[in-house]
């Protein structure tokens, strides 16, 4: 039930975070068992984009150390988050990867999408980094194992921003063809060069939509870049008199609470990788408390017509902020 109620604040947040999300791809998007092979350049930002326009339950892997708390855990467990131990974290943990892998594999067999960073770690960058054998590892499990799904499909995924610190971004979010059983011609009983094989399509398919600009560019250079990138996933053009007197009235009205996330945001996570997942996250269960405790409080002193016209108000104001 939880992860039903955060799909449904994610659709309602993101359309306010984002200046645009643009999608290539969804509609030939593999049909039946889907493995989504992602690039790791947001964080847990990466899965709420990914998330937000699949239909079926999505299952993410991610980091295990962020598990190692039961409180922790017991709640990531409801938005349906898988957890990866790497063999660094201790050799404990080893034995996991297998029940990791079969927890994936439970997840599609069931009707799931599962969510893999294929390239094991996050950093804010644009450029597909070396991809691990994680998702290769997954996908021979699925393919060749006790009852094997021989229908899913691996599909690269390409997440892709316009910048990696807050709101008012645009993102390209693009599916490439489905990787398929057969076209890994290696024999699957030579499983490590199986393996390699399957990494080489899958690099090949990521870059494919994965943007790449080099680190060294200047600032200027790279924001001429990321425009030409964004070439077909244009903004609408700058709104009339009234839709910017809207805008400016919400962004005004929403600064002071913005900004104590925003601080409270750059205090927790030190302005890491992890600065816009836990800012979007903040704002996603926060933000519409506070306008839930604003219209009850409104309601109570002036009348329910106000406070019920406060609780309407707010989120079309903040929409106008974010957009004018």
């Amino acid at each position: 039930m939880f992860f039903y109620f955060s799909r449904f604040l994610v659709r309602l947040a993101l359309p306010i975070y984002l200046k645009k999300l643009c999608v290539k791809g969804f509609d030939k998007l593999h049909k039946g068992p889907v493995l989504l092979a992602s690039n790791h350049s947001g964080s847990f930002f990466d899965a709420v984009v990914i998330g937000s326009i699949i239909r079926q339950p999505i299952f993410t892997l991610t980091r295990g150390d962020v598990f190692k708390k039961k409180a922790a855990a017991f709640w990531l467990r409801q938005i349906k988050l898988i957890p990866v131990f790497r063999g660094s974290e201790g050799r404990q943990y080893v034995k996991n990867h297998d029940v990791t892998v079969q927890e994936g594999y439970e997840a599609m067999k069931g009707g799931g999408a599962v969510i893999i960073f294929s390239e094991g770690i996050c950093v804010n960058e644009w450029r597909l980094r070396p991809l691990g054998k994680g998702t290769a590892r997954m996908a021979y499990h699925t393919w060749y194992g006790d009852n094997a799904l021989k229908n899913m499909g691996v599909v690269p995924t390409g997440v892709n921003y316009e910048h990696f610190r807050g709101p008012g971004k645009r993102v390209s979010l693009r599916f490439g063809d489905a990787i398929l059983i057969n076209d890994i011609k290696t024999d699957p009983l030579e499983y490590e060069r199986w393996l390699r094989e399957f990494n080489e399509i899958l690099e090949r398919k990521m870059s494919a939509e994965v943007w790449s600009i080099p680190a060294e560019l200047s600032k200027e250079e790279k924001v001429a870049n990321l425009n030409a990138l964004f070439a077909d996933c244009t903004v609408p053009a700058k709104g009339n008199a009234f839709q910017n007197a809207l805008g400016w009235i919400g962004r005004t009205i929403h600064r002071p609470f913005y900004n104590f996330l925003e601080r409270k945001t750059a205090k927790l996570t030190a302005r890491s990788v992890f600065y816009d997942s836990v800012l979007f996250g903040m704002l996603m269960y926060l933000y519409p408390l506070a306008v839930v405790l604003l219209s009850l409080i409104i309601g109570a002193l002036v009348g329910w017509q106000a406070g019920l016209a406060l609780f309407f108000a707010l989120p079309i104001l903040a929409w106008f902020g974010s957009h004018y």
